[in-house]
């Protein structure tokens, strides 16, 4: 009997989650929290999105699901690209199922005018491992290389102080605080920060391109956000004219309040050299630790040639777990 390639409906819980299953047992032997929690996968997956673009689809053998596979591309800019995930059973593995996947996530990519496919693979720190022998023979470049980093939120706390004391708000500045949603006041200039993030951050040779956040796209996004429990604990600096001169965020989901993730963290090239990172990195720590007092970890990932930002998150108490290949193939 074959392995057939299906397109799985996300609102079919039953099929996704057998399809979650199969990544979960695929990133078991990862460190830190690779994988989604079920519930945060149930919810999301289904939830209409006008940004992005979802294509769900799993290997079948029999009655078994022993392959899954996932397409996200964006809608409303970088309309050229993709990304592609493929796990595929342990039990299952060296038998062309993830080949397979990959290569009907690839036609479903074109076929939406995509011509540049992303990916990642995860290997040890600074090691190789099967993930990235399989990719580059399936044609794919590694683009970008970024370090996977833990938290335990007990050795931030240990450290807190100390970190307040060596990086305070420089004069003139202050730092405001907000849970997803962004004060009215600040909305627009925080929209134009938003819009250099892909300009100003390591991307090494990814094929991407900086995107436009007006007001309205800002809200929508909040109100997404809301909607499937997600808090997206933000700190912006205010500079001394009243406009936004940094950015940073931690999210955690109301379904796995224990864990979380540095989403972005962008400060402007003309308030650079103050430290305003690392304090802005503080203040989102402390809004997620006051929401989340169960929180137990945090991870984030930066560029390995981010030499600044890899020594704020050293700092915090951050430790590298794993090497993230960033990669990429023209179709």
């Amino acid at each position: 009997m074959g392995v057939d390639i299906e397109q799985i409906d996300p609102r079919n819980e039953a099929a996704l989650r057998a399809w979650w299953e199969v990544g979960r047992a695929a990133t078991a032997e990862r460190p830190g929290m690779p994988w989604p929690v079920w519930e945060q996968s149930r919810v999301a997956l289904p939830a209409p999105n006008p940004e992005r673009g979802v294509t769900i689809v799993g290997a079948i053998h029999g009655r078994e699901m022993v392959g899954a596979g996932l397409l996200t591309r964006t809608l409303k800019d970088n309309l050229h690209s993709a990304m592609a995930f493929v796990y595929v059973r342990p039990d299952r593995t060296r038998q062309g199922i993830g080949r397979r996947l990959a290569e009907e996530l690839e036609v479903v990519a074109a076929g939406d005018g995509r011509t540049t496919i992303q990916g990642e693979a995860y290997v040890p720190p600074g090691g190789s491992g099967p993930a990235e022998h399989f990719a580059r023979a399936m044609g794919y470049d590694v683009a970008s290389r970024e370090s996977i980093k833990e938290l335990a939120l007990a050795d931030y706390r240990a450290r807190r102080d100390e970190l307040v004391a060596t990086a305070p708000v420089p004069d003139g500045y202050r730092v405001v605080t907000f849970d997803t949603v962004c004060p009215e006041e600040h909305l627009a200039s925080f929209g134009r920060i938003l819009g250099m993030l892909m300009s100003e951050i390591p991307l090494g040779e990814l094929d991407l391109t900086a995107s436009d956040w007006t007001p309205e796209r800002i809200r929508e996004a909040e109100q997404r956000q809301v909607a499937i429990g997600r808090h997206v604990h933000t700190a912006l600096a205010i500079a001394p004219d009243g406009s936004v001169a940094g950015v940073s965020d931690v999210r955690v989901d109301d379904s796995d309040p224990a864990h979380g993730q540095v989403g972005i963290t962008l400060v402007d090239p003309v308030h650079r050299g103050r430290r305003l990172g690392l304090a802005l990195k503080v203040a989102t720590h402390d809004l997620a630790l006051a929401t989340h007092p169960g929180l137990v970890s945090l991870d984030t990932s930066n560029a390995e040639v981010n030499t600044w930002m890899n020594a704020v998150n050293d700092a915090l108490g951050y430790r590298t777990i794993e090497t993230l290949l960033e990669l990429q193939k023209r179709l």
